[in-house]
Protein backbone atom coordinates (compact mmCIF):
# COMPACT_ATOMS: atom_id res chain seq x y z
CA UNK A 1 0.00 0.00 0.00
CA UNK A 2 1.48 3.27 -1.11
CA UNK A 3 1.31 6.64 1.20
CA UNK A 4 0.95 10.03 -0.25
CA UNK A 5 3.67 12.47 1.22
CA UNK A 6 2.24 14.47 4.02
CA UNK A 7 1.22 18.54 2.51
CA UNK A 8 3.02 21.04 3.88
CA UNK A 9 -0.45 21.91 4.68
CA UNK A 10 -1.23 19.11 6.85
CA UNK A 11 1.95 20.01 9.03
CA UNK A 12 0.36 23.65 9.85
CA UNK A 13 -2.82 22.19 10.98
CA UNK A 14 -1.13 19.40 13.19
CA UNK A 15 1.10 22.37 14.48
CA UNK A 16 -1.93 24.70 15.14
CA UNK A 17 -3.90 21.62 16.82
CA UNK A 18 -1.02 20.95 19.19
CA UNK A 19 -0.68 24.72 19.93
CA UNK A 20 -4.36 24.98 20.78
CA UNK A 21 -3.88 22.13 23.21
CA UNK A 22 -0.89 23.58 24.96
CA UNK A 23 -2.87 26.45 25.33
CA UNK A 24 -6.30 24.98 26.67
CA UNK A 25 -4.21 23.16 29.42
CA UNK A 26 -4.62 25.52 32.07
CA UNK A 27 -8.38 26.03 30.94
CA UNK A 28 -10.42 24.64 34.01
CA UNK A 29 -13.11 23.73 31.16
CA UNK A 30 -12.81 21.89 28.01
CA UNK A 31 -15.23 21.46 25.11
CA UNK A 32 -14.76 17.78 23.33
CA UNK A 33 -16.47 16.16 20.72
CA UNK A 34 -18.13 12.66 20.70
CA UNK A 35 -20.23 11.37 18.56
CA UNK A 36 -21.04 14.48 17.02
CA UNK A 37 -21.94 16.27 20.27
CA UNK A 38 -20.12 18.73 22.46
CA UNK A 39 -19.72 17.89 25.94
CA UNK A 40 -18.10 20.11 28.28
CA UNK A 41 -15.26 18.44 30.33
CA UNK A 42 -14.69 19.94 33.95
CA UNK A 43 -10.90 20.17 34.60
CA UNK A 44 -10.70 19.86 38.23
CA UNK A 45 -7.10 20.56 38.72
CA UNK A 46 -7.11 23.51 36.75
CA UNK A 47 -10.49 24.86 38.51
CA UNK A 48 -8.95 24.47 42.10
CA UNK A 49 -5.66 26.15 40.16
CA UNK A 50 -7.76 28.93 38.85
CA UNK A 51 -9.94 29.45 42.13
CA UNK A 52 -6.85 30.21 43.95
CA UNK A 53 -5.16 32.26 42.17
CA UNK A 54 -8.85 34.80 41.69
CA UNK A 55 -8.74 34.25 45.29
CA UNK A 56 -5.35 35.53 46.20
CA UNK A 57 -5.84 38.41 43.32
CA UNK A 58 -8.78 39.50 45.19
CA UNK A 59 -7.38 39.23 49.10
CA UNK A 60 -4.38 41.32 47.55
CA UNK A 61 -7.02 43.91 45.64
CA UNK A 62 -9.70 44.14 49.01
CA UNK A 63 -6.50 44.44 51.25
CA UNK A 64 -4.85 46.98 49.24
CA UNK A 65 -8.52 49.07 49.04
CA UNK A 66 -8.95 48.32 52.87
CA UNK A 67 -5.47 49.76 53.43
CA UNK A 68 -5.93 52.65 51.36
CA UNK A 69 -9.32 53.37 53.14
CA UNK A 70 -8.17 52.92 56.76
CA UNK A 71 -4.35 55.57 55.97
CA UNK A 72 -6.64 57.82 53.78
CA UNK A 73 -10.13 58.02 55.02
CA UNK A 74 -9.22 56.78 59.07
CA UNK A 75 -6.11 59.01 58.96
CA UNK A 76 -4.20 55.92 60.49
CA UNK A 77 -0.84 56.94 58.62
CA UNK A 78 1.12 54.07 60.93
CA UNK A 79 -1.20 51.33 59.08
CA UNK A 80 0.85 48.51 57.07
CA UNK A 81 0.06 47.15 54.06
CA UNK A 82 1.03 43.55 55.40
CA UNK A 83 -1.05 44.15 58.80
CA UNK A 84 -3.92 44.48 56.65
CA UNK A 85 -3.05 42.02 54.08
CA UNK A 86 -2.52 39.12 56.93
CA UNK A 87 -5.67 40.48 59.10
CA UNK A 88 -7.15 37.52 59.51
CA UNK A 89 -4.29 35.77 61.54
CA UNK A 90 -5.14 36.50 65.32
CA UNK A 91 -1.80 37.60 66.07
CA UNK A 92 -1.78 39.89 63.54
CA UNK A 93 -4.92 41.15 64.41
CA UNK A 94 -4.27 41.99 67.75
CA UNK A 95 -1.52 43.77 66.67
CA UNK A 96 -2.96 45.86 64.95
CA UNK A 97 -6.20 46.33 67.37
CA UNK A 98 -3.31 47.61 69.86
CA UNK A 99 -1.53 49.86 66.98
CA UNK A 100 -4.99 51.17 66.10
CA UNK A 101 -5.44 52.00 70.10
CA UNK A 102 -2.17 53.82 70.47
CA UNK A 103 -2.65 55.84 67.74
CA UNK A 104 -6.53 56.85 68.44
CA UNK A 105 -4.91 57.87 72.15
CA UNK A 106 -2.24 60.08 70.15
CA UNK A 107 -5.01 61.93 68.35
CA UNK A 108 -6.96 62.15 71.67
CA UNK A 109 -3.71 64.49 72.96
CA UNK A 110 -3.34 66.31 69.38
CA UNK A 111 -7.32 67.35 69.92
CA UNK A 112 -7.10 67.74 73.35
CA UNK A 113 -4.10 70.48 72.84
CA UNK A 114 -6.72 71.96 70.22
CA UNK A 115 -9.47 72.50 72.64
CA UNK A 116 -11.79 69.47 71.01
CA UNK A 117 -12.59 67.82 74.73
CA UNK A 118 -15.66 66.05 73.05
CA UNK A 119 -13.86 64.12 70.38
CA UNK A 120 -10.87 63.41 72.62
CA UNK A 121 -12.90 61.55 75.01
CA UNK A 122 -13.99 59.68 72.78
CA UNK A 123 -10.98 58.80 70.87
CA UNK A 124 -9.17 57.71 74.27
CA UNK A 125 -12.14 55.72 75.42
CA UNK A 126 -11.74 53.30 72.24
CA UNK A 127 -8.03 54.01 72.22
CA UNK A 128 -7.69 52.53 75.74
CA UNK A 129 -10.25 49.51 75.01
CA UNK A 130 -7.92 48.74 71.87
CA UNK A 131 -4.90 48.91 73.62
CA UNK A 132 -4.96 48.42 77.37
CA UNK A 133 -1.55 48.75 78.38
CA UNK A 134 -1.47 52.46 77.27
CA UNK A 135 -1.62 54.10 80.64
CA UNK A 136 -1.00 57.23 79.40
CA UNK A 137 -4.05 57.13 77.51
CA UNK A 138 -5.67 55.21 80.29
CA UNK A 139 -4.64 58.14 82.75
CA UNK A 140 -5.93 60.77 80.34
CA UNK A 141 -9.36 58.70 80.54
CA UNK A 142 -9.52 58.64 84.24
CA UNK A 143 -8.70 62.46 84.60
CA UNK A 144 -11.77 63.26 81.83
CA UNK A 145 -13.92 60.83 84.16
CA UNK A 146 -13.09 62.85 87.26
CA UNK A 147 -13.72 66.75 85.50
CA UNK A 148 -17.22 64.57 84.52
CA UNK A 149 -18.05 63.86 88.22
CA UNK A 150 -17.75 59.90 87.85
CA UNK A 151 -14.87 59.11 89.82
CA UNK A 152 -15.99 55.33 90.06
CA UNK A 153 -15.56 55.38 86.12
CA UNK A 154 -11.93 56.32 86.57
CA UNK A 155 -11.06 54.05 89.32
CA UNK A 156 -12.36 51.48 87.52
CA UNK A 157 -10.31 52.50 84.82
CA UNK A 158 -6.98 53.26 86.60
CA UNK A 159 -7.27 49.73 88.38
CA UNK A 160 -7.95 47.96 85.05
CA UNK A 161 -4.05 49.31 84.31
CA UNK A 162 -2.41 46.70 86.84
CA UNK A 163 -2.13 43.26 86.42
CA UNK A 164 -1.92 41.55 90.26
CA UNK A 165 -0.12 38.57 88.82
CA UNK A 166 3.02 40.86 87.23
CA UNK A 167 4.14 43.96 89.01
CA UNK A 168 7.72 45.07 87.93
CA UNK A 169 9.76 47.68 88.91
CA UNK A 170 8.60 49.50 85.43
CA UNK A 171 5.15 49.34 87.44
CA UNK A 172 6.14 52.11 90.40
CA UNK A 173 4.98 55.49 88.19
CA UNK A 174 1.86 54.11 87.51
CA UNK A 175 1.03 52.43 91.15
CA UNK A 176 1.90 56.03 92.75
CA UNK A 177 -0.43 57.42 90.48
CA UNK A 178 -3.14 54.84 90.99
CA UNK A 179 -2.48 54.68 95.19
CA UNK A 180 -2.57 58.91 95.06
CA UNK A 181 -6.02 58.76 93.28
CA UNK A 182 -7.45 55.84 95.86
CA UNK A 183 -5.98 58.20 98.53
CA UNK A 184 -7.64 61.30 97.48
CA UNK A 185 -11.26 59.51 96.99
CA UNK A 186 -10.86 58.35 100.34
CA UNK A 187 -10.70 54.29 98.89
CA UNK A 188 -8.35 53.82 101.96
CA UNK A 189 -10.21 50.43 101.96
CA UNK A 190 -9.77 49.69 98.15
CA UNK A 191 -6.02 50.85 98.89
CA UNK A 192 -5.55 47.61 101.29
CA UNK A 193 -7.76 45.54 98.74
CA UNK A 194 -5.25 45.86 95.98
CA UNK A 195 -1.78 46.24 97.96
CA UNK A 196 -2.80 42.83 99.42
CA UNK A 197 -3.68 41.48 95.62
CA UNK A 198 -0.45 42.86 94.75
CA UNK A 199 1.52 41.51 98.10
CA UNK A 200 0.33 37.98 97.99
CA UNK A 201 2.22 37.38 101.32
CA UNK A 202 5.51 38.25 99.95
CA UNK A 203 7.36 39.70 102.91
CA UNK A 204 10.80 40.38 100.77
CA UNK A 205 11.55 43.97 101.56
CA UNK A 206 12.16 45.00 97.70
CA UNK A 207 12.08 48.16 96.45
CA UNK A 208 8.61 47.84 94.57
CA UNK A 209 7.18 46.00 98.09
CA UNK A 210 8.22 48.40 99.57
CA UNK A 211 5.89 51.15 98.03
CA UNK A 212 3.05 49.11 98.03
CA UNK A 213 3.47 47.87 101.56
CA UNK A 214 4.09 51.97 102.24
CA UNK A 215 0.35 52.55 100.61
CA UNK A 216 -1.34 49.64 102.52
CA UNK A 217 0.32 51.59 106.11
CA UNK A 218 -0.68 54.56 105.08
CA UNK A 219 -4.32 53.47 104.34
CA UNK A 220 -4.61 51.59 107.60
CA UNK A 221 -3.43 54.47 109.07
CA UNK A 222 -6.04 57.06 107.59
CA UNK A 223 -8.59 54.02 108.63
CA UNK A 224 -7.22 54.64 112.19
CA UNK A 225 -5.73 50.73 112.12
CA UNK A 226 -2.32 51.66 113.94
CA UNK A 227 -1.73 47.87 115.10
CA UNK A 228 -2.28 47.32 111.14
CA UNK A 229 0.28 49.84 109.82
CA UNK A 230 2.78 49.60 112.55
CA UNK A 231 2.90 45.91 111.47
CA UNK A 232 3.36 46.62 107.97
CA UNK A 233 5.79 49.14 108.31
CA UNK A 234 7.99 46.87 110.44
CA UNK A 235 7.48 43.88 108.25
CA UNK A 236 9.11 45.25 105.23
CA UNK A 237 11.74 47.09 107.51
CA UNK A 238 9.74 50.47 106.73
CA UNK A 239 10.75 51.77 109.96
CA UNK A 240 14.18 53.25 109.37
CA UNK A 241 13.28 54.76 106.17
CA UNK A 242 12.04 58.16 105.65
CA UNK A 243 8.31 57.58 104.88
CA UNK A 244 8.07 55.03 107.38
CA UNK A 245 9.81 56.98 110.11
CA UNK A 246 7.37 60.06 109.36
CA UNK A 247 4.50 57.91 109.20
CA UNK A 248 5.44 56.42 112.75
CA UNK A 249 5.49 59.57 114.00
CA UNK A 250 1.99 60.41 112.86
CA UNK A 251 0.79 57.36 114.26
CA UNK A 252 2.35 58.16 117.90
CA UNK A 253 0.44 62.20 117.81
CA UNK A 254 -2.61 60.68 116.74
CA UNK A 255 -2.40 57.72 119.56
CA UNK A 256 -1.69 60.84 122.14
CA UNK A 257 2.51 60.23 122.17
CA UNK A 258 2.78 63.71 121.34
CA UNK A 259 6.64 63.34 122.85
CA UNK A 260 7.32 60.44 121.34
CA UNK A 261 6.44 61.85 118.00
CA UNK A 262 7.51 65.45 118.63
CA UNK A 263 10.81 63.74 119.40
CA UNK A 264 11.02 61.57 115.94
CA UNK A 265 10.31 64.51 113.75
CA UNK A 266 12.74 66.23 115.94
CA UNK A 267 15.80 63.43 114.84
CA UNK A 268 14.45 63.15 111.25
CA UNK A 269 14.75 67.04 110.72
CA UNK A 270 18.22 66.27 111.86
CA UNK A 271 18.83 63.86 109.86
CA UNK A 272 17.16 65.51 106.38
CA UNK A 273 17.27 69.30 107.44
CA UNK A 274 16.44 70.43 103.66
CA UNK A 275 13.19 68.31 103.92
CA UNK A 276 10.44 70.43 103.85
CA UNK A 277 7.56 67.94 104.53
CA UNK A 278 9.27 67.04 107.60
CA UNK A 279 10.15 70.83 108.45
CA UNK A 280 6.29 71.54 107.80
CA UNK A 281 5.23 68.41 109.98
CA UNK A 282 7.04 69.23 112.51
CA UNK A 283 5.94 72.82 112.55
CA UNK A 284 2.49 72.05 112.68
CA UNK A 285 2.89 69.20 115.72
CA UNK A 286 4.32 71.95 117.67
CA UNK A 287 2.22 75.16 116.72
CA UNK A 288 -0.66 72.44 117.61
CA UNK A 289 0.88 71.43 121.04
CA UNK A 290 1.26 74.97 121.76
CA UNK A 291 5.04 74.89 122.02
CA UNK A 292 5.61 78.44 120.97
CA UNK A 293 8.89 79.13 121.75
CA UNK A 294 9.92 76.15 120.09
CA UNK A 295 8.23 76.73 117.02
CA UNK A 296 9.80 79.99 117.20
CA UNK A 297 13.53 78.85 117.68
CA UNK A 298 13.07 76.07 114.46
CA UNK A 299 12.04 78.25 112.67
CA UNK A 300 14.61 80.81 113.41
CA UNK A 301 17.55 78.39 113.35
CA UNK A 302 16.22 76.97 109.75
CA UNK A 303 15.75 80.58 108.95
CA UNK A 304 19.61 80.63 109.41
CA UNK A 305 20.43 77.38 107.88
CA UNK A 306 18.67 78.33 104.74
CA UNK A 307 18.57 82.13 103.88
CA UNK A 308 17.05 81.36 100.77
CA UNK A 309 13.88 79.26 101.51
CA UNK A 310 11.12 81.78 102.77
CA UNK A 311 8.76 79.08 104.29
CA UNK A 312 10.42 80.10 107.68
CA UNK A 313 10.11 83.69 107.38
CA UNK A 314 6.08 82.88 107.02
CA UNK A 315 5.72 80.75 109.58
CA UNK A 316 7.48 83.29 111.91
CA UNK A 317 4.76 86.07 111.19
CA UNK A 318 2.28 83.84 112.72
CA UNK A 319 3.99 83.27 115.46
CA UNK A 320 5.10 87.20 115.83
CA UNK A 321 1.43 87.95 115.14
CA UNK A 322 -0.06 85.49 117.78
CA UNK A 323 2.89 87.22 120.06
CA UNK A 324 1.39 90.52 119.39
CA UNK A 325 4.70 91.52 118.49
CA UNK A 326 3.84 93.91 116.04
CA UNK A 327 8.01 95.19 115.94
CA UNK A 328 9.33 91.90 114.90
CA UNK A 329 6.08 90.80 112.59
CA UNK A 330 7.28 94.28 110.49
CA UNK A 331 11.08 93.77 110.58
CA UNK A 332 10.17 90.40 109.03
CA UNK A 333 7.96 91.96 106.22
CA UNK A 334 10.80 94.31 105.25
CA UNK A 335 12.98 91.33 105.09
CA UNK A 336 10.91 89.58 103.10
CA UNK A 337 10.42 92.31 100.28
CA UNK A 338 14.38 92.61 100.61
CA UNK A 339 15.42 89.26 100.54
CA UNK A 340 12.58 87.88 97.77
CA UNK A 341 11.76 90.82 95.47
CA UNK A 342 11.18 88.90 92.43
CA UNK A 343 9.75 85.72 94.34
CA UNK A 344 5.84 85.53 93.29
CA UNK A 345 5.07 82.98 95.59
CA UNK A 346 7.01 84.10 98.72
CA UNK A 347 4.91 87.40 97.72
CA UNK A 348 1.55 85.44 97.51
CA UNK A 349 2.17 83.81 100.76
CA UNK A 350 2.89 87.33 102.38
CA UNK A 351 -0.36 88.50 101.24
CA UNK A 352 -2.33 85.59 102.52
CA UNK A 353 -0.39 86.03 105.82
CA UNK A 354 -2.60 90.08 105.42
CA UNK A 355 -5.64 88.40 104.17
CA UNK A 356 -5.90 86.13 107.37
CA UNK A 357 -4.45 88.28 109.97
CA UNK A 358 -6.60 91.38 108.79
CA UNK A 359 -3.92 93.56 107.57
CA UNK A 360 -4.78 95.83 104.26
CA UNK A 361 -2.07 97.86 104.05
CA UNK A 362 0.24 95.01 103.81
CA UNK A 363 -2.18 93.24 101.66
CA UNK A 364 -1.79 96.96 99.43
CA UNK A 365 1.61 97.10 99.32
CA UNK A 366 2.11 93.31 98.56
CA UNK A 367 -0.44 94.14 95.36
CA UNK A 368 1.23 97.38 94.42
CA UNK A 369 4.85 95.81 94.90
CA UNK A 370 4.26 93.10 92.10
CA UNK A 371 1.91 95.18 89.55
CA UNK A 372 5.09 97.54 89.82
CA UNK A 373 7.93 94.68 88.92
CA UNK A 374 5.94 93.24 86.46
CA UNK A 375 4.92 89.84 88.84
CA UNK A 376 1.54 88.10 89.20
CA UNK A 377 0.04 90.31 90.73
CA UNK A 378 -4.33 89.57 91.05
CA UNK A 379 -3.87 87.09 93.79
CA UNK A 380 -2.44 89.83 95.92
CA UNK A 381 -5.21 91.95 94.76
CA UNK A 382 -7.88 89.72 95.97
CA UNK A 383 -6.49 89.23 98.90
CA UNK A 384 -6.41 93.00 99.72
CA UNK A 385 -10.41 92.66 99.78
CA UNK A 386 -10.56 89.72 101.85
CA UNK A 387 -7.74 91.52 104.41
CA UNK A 388 -10.22 94.84 104.39
CA UNK A 389 -12.89 91.94 105.54
CA UNK A 390 -11.18 90.10 108.14
CA UNK A 391 -10.16 93.47 109.14
CA UNK A 392 -13.81 94.37 109.52
CA UNK A 393 -13.63 97.75 107.23
CA UNK A 394 -16.63 96.43 105.14
CA UNK A 395 -17.12 99.26 103.49
CA UNK A 396 -13.76 99.32 102.01
CA UNK A 397 -14.04 96.10 101.25
CA UNK A 398 -16.61 97.04 98.82
CA UNK A 399 -15.07 100.19 97.43
CA UNK A 400 -11.69 98.34 97.11
CA UNK A 401 -14.05 95.29 94.43
CA UNK A 402 -15.65 97.78 92.94
CA UNK A 403 -12.50 99.35 92.06
CA UNK A 404 -11.16 96.22 90.75
CA UNK A 405 -14.24 95.48 89.13
CA UNK A 406 -14.23 98.21 87.39
CA UNK A 407 -10.80 98.34 86.41
CA UNK A 408 -10.71 94.97 84.96
CA UNK A 409 -14.15 93.98 84.19
CA UNK A 410 -13.40 90.36 83.12
CA UNK A 411 -12.36 89.47 86.14
CA UNK A 412 -16.26 89.42 87.02
CA UNK A 413 -16.73 86.73 84.60
CA UNK A 414 -17.00 82.89 85.43
CA UNK A 415 -14.26 81.72 84.29
CA UNK A 416 -12.40 84.43 86.03
CA UNK A 417 -13.09 85.73 89.84
CA UNK A 418 -16.86 85.84 90.06
CA UNK A 419 -16.95 83.35 92.86
CA UNK A 420 -14.45 85.17 94.54
CA UNK A 421 -15.76 88.64 94.53
CA UNK A 422 -19.51 87.31 94.91
CA UNK A 423 -18.28 85.59 98.12
CA UNK A 424 -16.55 88.11 99.48
CA UNK A 425 -19.20 90.89 98.93
CA UNK A 426 -21.55 89.38 100.24
CA UNK A 427 -19.61 88.63 103.38
CA UNK A 428 -18.97 92.11 103.76
CA UNK A 429 -22.73 93.20 103.12
CA UNK A 430 -24.00 90.79 105.73
CA UNK A 431 -21.04 92.35 108.01
CA UNK A 432 -22.73 96.08 107.32
CA UNK A 433 -26.49 94.72 107.70
CA UNK A 434 -26.89 95.05 104.29
CA UNK A 435 -29.28 91.45 104.23
CA UNK A 436 -30.64 92.20 100.10
CA UNK A 437 -27.35 92.72 98.66
CA UNK A 438 -25.67 89.90 100.31
CA UNK A 439 -28.29 88.07 99.81
CA UNK A 440 -28.19 88.09 96.02
CA UNK A 441 -24.20 88.00 96.06
CA UNK A 442 -24.47 84.74 98.09
CA UNK A 443 -26.98 83.43 95.69
CA UNK A 444 -24.31 83.73 92.46
CA UNK A 445 -21.87 82.63 94.87
CA UNK A 446 -23.75 79.77 94.92
CA UNK A 447 -24.86 78.93 91.56
CA UNK A 448 -21.29 78.81 90.64
CA UNK A 449 -20.06 75.48 89.08
CA UNK A 450 -16.52 76.20 89.44
CA UNK A 451 -16.17 76.66 93.52
CA UNK A 452 -14.08 73.89 95.22
CA UNK A 453 -15.24 72.82 98.82
CA UNK A 454 -12.63 74.21 100.09
CA UNK A 455 -13.87 77.70 99.01
CA UNK A 456 -17.11 77.27 100.34
CA UNK A 457 -15.74 76.43 103.65
CA UNK A 458 -14.14 79.51 104.05
CA UNK A 459 -16.81 81.75 103.03
CA UNK A 460 -18.40 80.08 105.40
CA UNK A 461 -16.48 80.34 108.10
CA UNK A 462 -16.27 84.27 107.30
CA UNK A 463 -19.82 84.37 107.31
CA UNK A 464 -20.09 82.68 110.38
CA UNK A 465 -17.19 85.65 111.66
CA UNK A 466 -20.00 88.03 110.44
CA UNK A 467 -23.54 86.28 112.64
CA UNK A 468 -24.59 85.09 109.06
CA UNK A 469 -24.88 81.65 110.49
CA UNK A 470 -28.12 80.46 108.68
CA UNK A 471 -26.22 81.52 105.51
CA UNK A 472 -23.20 80.04 106.74
CA UNK A 473 -24.88 76.22 107.02
CA UNK A 474 -26.43 76.83 103.56
CA UNK A 475 -22.74 77.38 102.17
CA UNK A 476 -21.74 74.39 103.79
CA UNK A 477 -25.09 71.98 102.68
CA UNK A 478 -23.30 73.02 99.47
CA UNK A 479 -20.26 72.34 99.68
CA UNK A 480 -20.67 68.37 101.09
CA UNK A 481 -23.26 68.58 97.88
CA UNK A 482 -20.31 69.13 95.35
CA UNK A 483 -17.79 67.88 97.27
CA UNK A 484 -19.60 64.32 98.94
CA UNK A 485 -15.84 63.25 100.34
CA UNK A 486 -14.62 66.93 102.03
CA UNK A 487 -14.50 65.72 105.02
CA UNK A 488 -13.85 69.67 107.08
CA UNK A 489 -17.20 70.62 105.47
CA UNK A 490 -19.15 68.07 106.49
CA UNK A 491 -17.71 68.19 110.00
CA UNK A 492 -18.38 71.61 110.10
CA UNK A 493 -21.84 71.20 108.87
CA UNK A 494 -22.73 68.73 111.87
CA UNK A 495 -21.14 71.71 114.17
CA UNK A 496 -22.77 74.43 113.04
CA UNK A 497 -26.51 72.09 112.59
CA UNK A 498 -26.00 71.22 116.58
CA UNK A 499 -25.54 74.79 117.75
CA UNK A 500 -28.42 75.66 115.44
CA UNK A 501 -30.34 72.42 116.29
CA UNK A 502 -30.87 71.81 112.91
CA UNK A 503 -31.80 67.88 113.04
CA UNK A 504 -32.77 67.45 109.31
CA UNK A 505 -30.01 66.26 108.14
CA UNK A 506 -28.06 65.59 111.49
CA UNK A 507 -28.55 61.96 111.51
CA UNK A 508 -27.75 61.12 107.93
CA UNK A 509 -24.24 63.61 108.10
CA UNK A 510 -23.05 62.18 111.46
CA UNK A 511 -23.55 57.89 109.89
CA UNK A 512 -21.16 59.45 106.89
CA UNK A 513 -18.95 61.51 108.78
CA UNK A 514 -18.51 57.75 110.83
CA UNK A 515 -17.61 56.50 107.18
CA UNK A 516 -14.80 58.77 107.29
CA UNK A 517 -11.03 58.96 108.28
CA UNK A 518 -10.89 59.14 111.59
CA UNK A 519 -13.14 61.39 112.38
CA UNK A 520 -12.74 64.08 115.30
CA UNK A 521 -13.35 62.19 118.56
CA UNK A 522 -14.24 65.80 120.05
CA UNK A 523 -16.72 66.39 117.37
CA UNK A 524 -17.81 62.77 118.19
CA UNK A 525 -18.34 63.10 121.79
CA UNK A 526 -19.71 66.85 121.39
CA UNK A 527 -22.12 65.38 119.33
CA UNK A 528 -23.20 62.27 121.55
CA UNK A 529 -23.42 64.72 124.80
CA UNK A 530 -25.64 67.17 123.02
CA UNK A 531 -27.92 64.59 121.26
CA UNK A 532 -28.22 62.64 124.35
CA UNK A 533 -29.94 65.99 125.50
CA UNK A 534 -33.74 66.69 126.02
CA UNK A 535 -33.61 69.01 122.90
CA UNK A 536 -32.70 66.83 120.58
CA UNK A 537 -35.24 64.41 122.26
CA UNK A 538 -37.20 63.89 119.20
CA UNK A 539 -34.73 64.03 116.29
CA UNK A 540 -34.82 61.87 113.57
CA UNK A 541 -33.08 58.59 114.07
CA UNK A 542 -31.30 59.88 117.32
CA UNK A 543 -31.03 56.35 119.52
CA UNK A 544 -29.55 55.16 116.23
CA UNK A 545 -27.00 57.38 115.72
CA UNK A 546 -26.00 57.55 119.65
CA UNK A 547 -25.63 54.16 119.48
CA UNK A 548 -23.32 53.83 116.36
CA UNK A 549 -21.50 56.96 117.83
CA UNK A 550 -20.92 54.94 121.01
CA UNK A 551 -19.73 52.14 119.40
CA UNK A 552 -17.25 54.25 117.40
CA UNK A 553 -15.93 55.43 120.00
CA UNK A 554 -15.33 52.42 121.68
CA UNK A 555 -13.75 51.16 118.50
CA UNK A 556 -11.24 53.85 118.99
CA UNK A 557 -10.77 54.65 122.45
CA UNK A 558 -6.54 54.71 121.83
CA UNK A 559 -7.29 57.84 119.32
CA UNK A 560 -6.11 61.03 120.37
CA UNK A 561 -9.06 63.34 122.29
CA UNK A 562 -8.03 66.45 120.67
CA UNK A 563 -8.11 65.34 116.83
CA UNK A 564 -8.66 67.43 114.58
CA UNK A 565 -12.28 68.13 113.20
CA UNK A 566 -11.30 67.91 109.47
Amino acid sequence: MSSEPAKPQDFKKASSSQASTRSNTWLPFRLTRSGGALHLRIMWKNLLITLGVLLVLGWLSLAGAAYLFIKYKRDFAEIRYTQVLFLFVPSVYADYQVARGNYMIEQAKKLISEGDYGAAIGNLRVGVSKAPANREGRLLLAQFQLLTRRPDNAQTTLLAGINPNHVTDADTDYLKTVFTFLFQQQQDDAVIALTDQLLKGNKDATPTNRLIALAKATAAYYRGNYDLAEDVLETYNLNHMRDGVLLNARIAWERGQRELALATLRELSQQAPTDEEIYGQLVTYLRDAGLESELRQTSILRQLAYPDRPRPRIDLLYVYDKEKNNAQVQSTIDEIFRDFPKNSETLLALADFAANTGRPDLARRVFDHCKANNLNWEGAALMTVEAYVVAKDYRRALDTAQQLLTEHPDWGTPTRYASVFNGLRAIANYGLGDAVPAHGFLKNFLEQSNVRAENLVAVSNRLQSVGAKTEARDVLAHATKSDPLNQPALSSLIKLDIELGQTSDLAANMRKLLTMRKPSQALLRSAFDTLGSDRFLFAPDQAIVLDEIARYLTRNRDSLDGNSSS
